[in-house]
């Protein structure tokens, strides 16, 4: 008697009944502990009774408790599941002697016989397919090159600016995305996507500087905070793109690596403050500082073909020109290389089938 996968049996089982309904309640409940927090105690932090920071924090707060949960899931496995799906990976991991290693060893169907391939992959295709997914993650910035102007004399620029990405505080590093796949183009498909990623510069760091400060030539090296006493995009570098995406779903039954590029508008939060400024010269606002292009590879990870859901991982590069406009005349420029590790979630939903 052949026995069905333990990864198709007792997973579809538990994955068909509550999760959905108790990550949906957990989103719920601290979304609405952050609507408490934002409206009953704006003292807290006045920031966040700006609308687009405020639904920034919200939306984050529910992804973090949905992820929060699955991770839960993950440790309530049995055993006995997991032995069995590393074992699956040793023998594939062997037989294939691939870079990317495939997740699981043929799958059984439900009576106990090989699934259709085939098959699943007609009946995956039969429609249109809109995928909508959130992920949060990790974020980094490259070191960059800088200018500053203000009026006054001061007209300086700054060498291998470091930053960081405080990818894990307030607000956390996410993104939502939705995909559309046409059956007609086979494996093509186009997906805009929205990153909440962050750079705040090292206020600890020496910079490398040329130039002039109210009409006096600057040191060619300076603390930070001689010039500055902030500079960040930590309310968001925002990245808003439209992307085309390939994916190569036949390769694998519940692994479909992907790879894409695309362009669209750099919208950081612009939070600058320049060094014995008072706060109200402080510049704090959204703004569209250029264009971005985006480079991005990863795996779906899905418990069917023609599952509903489905959870990935991702690799994504953004390159963004940013020139800000500073409160009060002047501006700042530069160019941000911008590294991104997600893992989210995707809904999947068949529109046309037959």
């Amino acid at each position: 008697m052949t026995q069905s996968s333990p990864w198709t049996s007792r997973w579809h089982m538990r994955a068909g009944r509550a999760p959905v309904v108790n990550a949906a309640l957990a989103m719920s409940a601290v979304a609405a502990l952050g609507a408490t927090l934002l409206f009953t105690q704006p003292d807290l932090s006045p920031e966040l009774m700006r609308p687009f920071t405020a639904i920034h924090g919200l939306l984050a707060s529910g992804f973090l408790a949905l992820f929060a949960y699955v991770a839960l899931l993950g440790v309530l496995w049995p055993l006995a599941q997991i032995l069995s799906v590393l074992e699956a990976v040793s023998k594939l991991a062997m037989a294939a002697g691939l870079a990317g290693v495939l997740p699981f060893a043929q799958v059984s169907g439900p009576d106990g016989g090989a699934a259709s391939g085939a098959k699943d992959g007609q009946s995956a295709a039969a429609g249109h397919e809109i995928q909508i997914g959130a992920y949060g993650g990790y974020n980094n910035t490259r070191p960059s090159k800088l200018r500053f102007t203000q009026p006054g004399g001061t007209d300086m620029t700054f060498m291998d600016v470091k930053w960081k990405g405080e990818s894990f505080k307030t607000e956390p590093y996410w993104g939502v995305r939705v995909t559309w796949w046409n059956p007609r183009l086979a494996s093509v498909g186009f997906m805009f996507d929205y990153s909440h990623a962050k750079a705040s510069a090292v206020k600890t760091q020496e910079m490398t500087q040329s130039g002039s400060r109210d009409g006096q030539e600057v040191p060619p090296r300076e603390p930070f905070s001689k010039t500055f006493r902030r500079l960040e995009f930590t309310h968001g570098l925002n990245f808003f793109t439209l992307n085309a995406l390939y994916r190569a779903n036949w390769l694998h039954e519940r692994m479909a690596p992907y790879a894409g590029i695309g362009i669209g508008l750099s919208v950081p939060h612009v939070e600058f403050r320049r060094a014995g400024a008072e706060k109200e010269t402080r510049t704090f606002v959204h703004q569209v500082t250029g264009l971005t292009f985006q480079a991005l590879g990863g795996i779906e990870w899905r418990a069917s073909r023609g599952g509903t859901f489905s959870a990935f991982t991702e690799y994504k590069l953004n390159f963004s020109s940013n020139r800000a406009d500073l409160n009060g005349g002047g501006l700042l420029e530069t160019d941000l290389w911008t590294h991104q590790a997600p893992v989210g979630f995707s809904y999947h939903r068949r529109l046309g089938a037959r």
